[in-house]
This record gives C-alpha cells, sequence and structure tokens, in this order.
C-alpha cells in the first residue's frame, strides 16, 4: 500500500470496534482525509493523544480502499490550554465543525487550513472565548466568498457606520449579503434583519478587517460589551445557517453547556 506524510489536524472522531477509531482529519495539502487508527483506544497504543480531537499531528498514512490507514503519528501541537477550559473546547469544537460542513474531500484549501490553525491559537488566548469565535466565524466567511459588505447600506449604499448616531438601529441582513443602515433596518419585523447597535456593527468590522496573518491580532482585538457579543452572535449564526445551509451539532452542545458561539 503506498504511504505518504500530511501533518493535519483531527477536526472528527468516532470509535470503531473494541480498541479503534476513525478520524477526519484536515490537512493544508491534501484537505479532509477519512482514516482509520488501528488500536489507538487502547490505554498503552502510542497514538491514543496524537489521535485526539483538535491535535494537529504529522501521520504517516496507507491509501486504503475506503479509509486512509494510521501507521505513524507525531504530535506537531496538543492544545493544551483548550483541552483545561471546557468553554475554549466547545468552541474549538465549533470551529472543526464549522470546517468539516464547508470542505469535500481529498480538495486542499491553505487558506482555510492556517485559519483553523491559527484560530485554536487564538482561541486559547483571547478571552471571552467568544470573541474569538465571532472572528473565526466571519474570517470563514470571508474566504468562502460570502464575507458580509460591512461598509455600505446593502439597500440604499450609504456608508457604515457614516453620520448616524451611536444610539441608532443597524441590521445585518443574510440574503441581502450585508449590513443595513438605521433608515432601512426592520429587525422588529424583518425576520431577515438581525439588529445590531453601533457597537455591534463596528466590531464586526473589526473582525473582518483581521486576517489571521497579523501577527498582534489578539492584543489588537477589542474589548466588547456583552450586548454586542449576543447580538454579533446571533447575527452572523443566522447568516452562516443561511449561507451554508446547515445546522451544527456543535451549537447544541454549546448551548446545553449555556455557553454561545
Amino acid at each position: 500500500m503506498p504511504a505518504y506524510n500530511t501533518v493535519a489536524i483531527v477536526i472528527r472522531r468516532l470509535n470503531y470496534g473494541e480498541t479503534d477509531k476513525i478520524l477526519t482529519l484536515y490537512s493544508r495539502d491534501r484537505g479532509r482525509i477519512s482514516a482509520i487508527a488501528k488500536g489507538a483506544r487502547k490505554a498503552i497504543s502510542r497514538m491514543s493523544g496524537s489521535t485526539e480531537l483538535l491535535t494537529c499531528t504529522r501521520f504517516q498514512l496507507a491509501t486504503g480502499k475506503s479509509l486512509e490507514i494510521v501507521t505513524q503519528t507525531e504530535i506537531k501541537e496538543s492544545f493544551t490550554d483548550l483541552r483545561q477550559d471546557i468553554q475554549r473546547l466547545a468552541h474549538g469544537l465549533y470551529f472543526a465543525d464549522l470546517i468539516d460542513h464547508v470542505v469535500a474531500d481529498h480538495d486542499p484549501n491553505p487558506v482555510l487550513y492556517d485559519l483553523l490553525l491559527s484560530g485554536l491559537y487564538i482561541l486559547q488566548r483571547v478571552t471571552p472565548p467568544e470573541l474569538a469565535a465571532r472572528w473565526f466565524d466571519i474570517q470563514l466567511l470571508q474566504d468562502l466568498g460570502y464575507a458580509p459588505d460591512l461598509a455600505n447600506c446593502a439597500v440604499c449604499r450609504e456608508f457604515l457606520p457614516g453620520h448616524f448616531a451611536h444610539d441608532e438601529e443597524f441590521a445585518l441582513s443574510a440574503s441581502l449579503g450585508g449590513a443595513i443602515c438605521p433608515r432601512h433596518a426592520h429587525p422588529a419585523r424583518n425576520a431577515d434583519h438581525s439588529a445590531l447597535d453601533y457597537e455591534g456593527l463596528t466590531l464586526l468590522q473589526t473582525l473582518q478587517r483581521f486576517g489571521p496573518d497579523n501577527g498582534h491580532l489578539t492584543a489588537q482585538l477589542p474589548t466588547p460589551s456583552a450586548r454586542a457579543l449576543n447580538q454579533t452572535r446571533l447575527a452572523l449564526r443566522r447568516y452562516l445557517r443561511f449561507r451554508i445551509e446547515r445546522e451544527l451539532k456543535s451549537l447544541e452542545f454549546l448551548d446545553s453547556l449555556g455557553y454561545v458561539a
């Protein structure tokens, strides 16, 4: 069987049989890969830790009929700080779930891989973790070509936030693909209009501006109010649902913990 090496992040894991794991891996050079790690659930297995969710690992894989076969592993980054905080871990699983839903098998996308890797590093350092999630959401949309236009009103093209007062209400429209100025925002009677106040809109604009290649990203991120975080969470959740046309199971897990993403 031909073998090859690749560095990948474990984005999904399924226990199989008595001792095996079926893994979904996301690699920079090979895209999404399905593989079986035989014996990885044994306590004495050298592959136990390297095949855990959200671990970045160098894999040696043998080509199989339906699944690649893991033959050797070496941990590159275990993201230990994520595993010590249930809120950060839950958000990391949300990142992995999102990636799993927007990529195809064996279709590499280095930009998305770099975003996931950067997102996990940032998630370890940013407080609150929800802020890292909002950054990840909007950068993912940008990389997929679905970025909302936050600079101009989707209805009248007015510059935003422009001259509007800080107490006026904006909105984000999934169907129109962007933000809406206070003159045309009607979140109370239009289900497609997700309410954003002045801070919520400018928070999204800031998060959209800082890409994963920004070396000082964590120091430059703002400290938003709870209201702005809540508004941007609801707005981007609705926007993502409209664009990827799927519900994410990881959101149910987050909601069940009382945390949000």
